[in-house]
């Protein structure tokens, strides 16, 4: 308890020495176990794309309009998080929006922070710390219970595919370079978008976007833009570059029992012969049975693990050679998980670095 006090008491204190920046901002934070990135990366283009000025704040990194900003590594403690909110200010930036890390709430920074909006991807522990927090406005999934919450009910809208939701994702349509989506919102507006972002996941990732800029009064007109403006998310549906192969590598660093059911399906529907998946240490053995029942070959990086029909290697480079061997024309190799899909400072991720090197 005395740790927690004096946690409070020098987020606080930071927050003061760097002259309480939020106070001038309107913050968008971000929490859930999928798609928080990406549905930031999407909304910052979509306001971008309506005019607005926009500071972005990722475990992937910061953008300022669009544009990458490296002056000073930011590792979600306060300092840092008051550092960009400064820097936010000082370019007269109108939003910005802050990933919510358990990293970001050890340190205590929340309670100092005026929010604007809170989005939830999906449930997760960093969530319940999010909504404890005061909020005008409030972005949830369809059937999230907003009983509890202190947000007046005509400013919080829900999205998901049921025909009960406030934005609707009506129907969509999946490519493998991008996906069509057509939306409801209001029951009553009828939106188009597409992304080049890939598969189910990230249709649920744009309907949360499109949700945000819709309660924020944003411009629609300006929607279809502003989502074709990002065109990929490092380690989400990433394709990796195969040289002369005639197989495709894909990475994605779902790792949840949801994620992993969007990924898999949409992967099932693209692929147009077998699809070989690889599971880093990040992916929990219990979705083992569940990513076998799809796939037409599975490795896992697990010495510890026993059942039916499951490869075991004992490194990720491993699993890839194993994949690459085994891999024909036309097949789909799937690399799933946290360490597949850790990026790179040159905005690749480790898969591609592992598949450089296996090509040796």
């Amino acid at each position: 308890m005395e740790h927690e006090l004096m946690g409070k008491l020098q987020a606080k204190v930071v927050a003061w020495r760097h002259g309480n920046p939020a106070r001038a901002l309107k913050l968008i934070a971000v929490a859930g176990g999928r798609g928080k990135t990406t549905t930031i990366l999407l909304l910052g283009e979509m306001l971008q794309e309506a005019g607005k000025s926009v500071l972005v704040l990722t475990n992937q990194g910061c953008l300022l309009n669009g544009k990458s900003v490296t002056s000073q590594r930011y590792d979600a403690s306060a300092s840092s998080l008051q550092y960009y909110l400064g820097l936010g200010k000082k370019n007269n930036v109108e939003y910005v929006i802050i990933e919510i890390t358990s990293a970001l709430i050890d340190s205590h920074v929340l309670p100092t922070l005026p929010i604007e909006m809170s989005i939830v991807t999906n449930d997760a522990s960093t969530m319940k710390a999010l909504l404890d927090q005061p909020a005008n406005y409030l972005v949830v999934p369809s059937g999230f219970d907003t009983t509890m919450q202190t947000v007046a009910s005509h400013q919080v809208i829900n999205f998901g595919m049921d025909e009960s939701a406030d934005a609707q994702l009506a129907h969509v349509v999946e490519r493998r370079r991008g996906t069509e989506i057509g939306l409801i919102i209001d029951h009553q507006t009828k939106l188009s978008v597409a992304t080049y972002l890939i598969g189910q996941a990230n249709a649920l990732n744009v309907t949360a976007a499109v949700s945000a800029a819709y309660v924020l009064a944003a411009d629609t007109s300006t929607f279809e833009e502003g989502v074709a403006r990002l065109e990929r998310v490092p380690g989400n549906y990433d394709y990796l570059p195969t040289g002369d192969a005639l197989y495709e590598v894909v990475v994605d660093g779902a790792n949840t029992e949801e994620s992993l059911k969007l990924v898999l399906a949409s992967a099932a529907k693209l692929k147009k012969r077998r699809l070989m998946v690889a599971l880093d240490i990040t992916v929990p053995k219990e979705f083992y049975s569940q990513v076998k029942e799809v796939a037409d070959r599975l490795i896992v990086v697990n010495e510890s693990v026993t059942l039916p029909g499951v490869e075991l290697a004992d490194s990720p480079r491993a699993a890839i050679d194993i994949l690459k061997r085994g891999a024909k024309r036309e097949d789909l190799i799937l690399l799933l998980g946290r360490e597949f899909a850790q990026v790179n400072e040159d905005a690749t991720t480790k898969a591609h670095t592992l598949l450089e090197e296996s090509g040796e």
